[in-house]
C-alpha cells in the first residue's frame, strides 16, 4: 500500500499535467518573471537574535488529513490579516487542492491583504508550482527533501533562486540534514513523518541542533503548549510554523498569547529582499 508522501505527488503530479492543458507552463514562467524584484525577505524575517522570542509562521489552511475541516467560514485574507496584527513574522498558505482544500487563490489574496512574506506550502513535484508560486506573490515555497531526489532538489533551488524564490527545504529525519545544508534556504524539521502521517512529538528538537548555527532554523507541526516553546527556545530554533492550534482557536489572538507570552514576538521590518 502507497504511503502519504507518494499518493499525494502522484495526485498532485496528475492534476498538474490537466491544469497545464488549460494554462500553459509557459504562461506561468512569463507571469512569475513579471514579479521580479516584488518580494519580501522571508529569511531575514525568521532569523531570531539571541535572547529574543521565536518567530512565527502562522499557517492558513481551510482542512488537513489529519485534523479534517478546520474553518467552515473561511477568509483567508481576514486570517492573515489577524496573524500579521498578533505578530505573526510570516503566513503560510496550504495551496494543496484535494486533501487541504487549499488554492492559489487563497495565496493572492493573503498577498493583498499583508505585508508580511508569503510561504507556498503544498508538495512540489514540478517546476510549474514555482512559477505558479512565484505569480501568485509568494516570497517563498516550501520544498520537501523526502519528496525529492538530489537532481530534483538542486534543480528547482536553482529555479527557485533564478525566479526571486526563498526556500524553506523540509527534513525530518538526521540522514536529511545533509542534503538540506547543501542547499540555500531556511530549514525545517517536521515533527510529523509524512509517510505514515504519525505525529513524534519533541522529535524537531533533537534534530535542530544538528543543523549548522548560521542557518535558519524552523521547527513544524503539533505545537500547543508554551512550554514546547521555551523547549525550542533553548535548543536554538529560530521559529515555528503553527497552523490547527491557531485556526482552532475562538480567538487566535489568545491562543497566540498563550503559547508566545504577553507580549508578541517582534516582527523585523518588511520590504523587498536585497541581493
Amino acid at each position: 500500500m502507497a504511503d502519504f508522501l507518494t499518493t499525494i505527488a502522484r495526485e498532485r503530479r496528475e492534476r498538474l499535467e490537466r491544469e497545464a492543458l488549460h494554462v500553459p507552463t509557459v504562461e506561468l514562467r512569463r507571469e512569475a518573471e513579471a514579479r521580479s524584484g516584488d518580494s519580501r525577505a522571508f529569511g531575514a524575517a525568521l532569523r531570531r537574535p539571541s535572547g529574543e522570542p521565536l518567530r512565527v509562521i502562522a499557517e492558513i489552511k481551510r482542512a488537513s488529513p489529519s485534523a479534517g475541516l478546520l474553518k467552515r467560514e473561511f477568509d483567508p485574507a481576514s486570517i492573515g490579516k489577524e496573524y500579521e496584527r498578533v505578530g505573526a513574522a510570516a503566513i503560510s498558505v496550504l495551496t494543496e487542492p484535494l486533501r487541504f482544500q487549499g488554492s492559489v487563490e487563497h495565496l493572492r489574496l493573503v498577498r493583498d491583504a499583508v505585508s508580511v512574506p508569503l510561504l507556498l506550502k503544498d508538495f512540489v513535484v514540478h517546476e510549474r508550482q514555482l512559477y505558479e508560486a512565484r505569480a501568485s506573490g509568494a516570497d517563498a515555497v516550501l520544498l520537501i527533501v523526502s519528496l525529492l531526489g538530489p537532481g530534483q532538489l538542486r534543480d528547482y533551488a536553482a529555479l527557485a533562486q533564478e525566479i526571486g524564490l526563498e526556500l524553506l527545504i523540509e527534513i525530518h529525519e538526521k540522514h536529511e540534514v545533509e542534503p538540506a545544508v547543501a542547499l540555500e534556504g531556511t530549514i525545517g524539521v517536521n515533527n510529523r513523518n509524512l509517510r505514515t502521517l504519525e505525529m513524534r512529538r519533541h522529535h524537531a528538537s533533537a534534530i535542530l541542533p544538528l543543523i549548522p548555527a548560521d542557518r535558519v532554523r524552523i521547527a513544524e507541526s503539533g505545537y500547543s503548549a508554551r512550554e514546547e516553546m521555551r523547549e525550542l527556545e533553548r535548543v536554538g530554533a529560530d521559529g515555528v510554523l503553527i497552523g490547527e492550534t491557531l485556526l482552532k482557536a475562538e480567538s487566535i489572538e489568545e491562543a497566540f498569547a498563550s503559547l508566545f507570552g504577553t507580549t508578541v514576538p517582534a516582527k523585523k521590518p518588511t520590504g523587498k529582499k536585497s541581493g
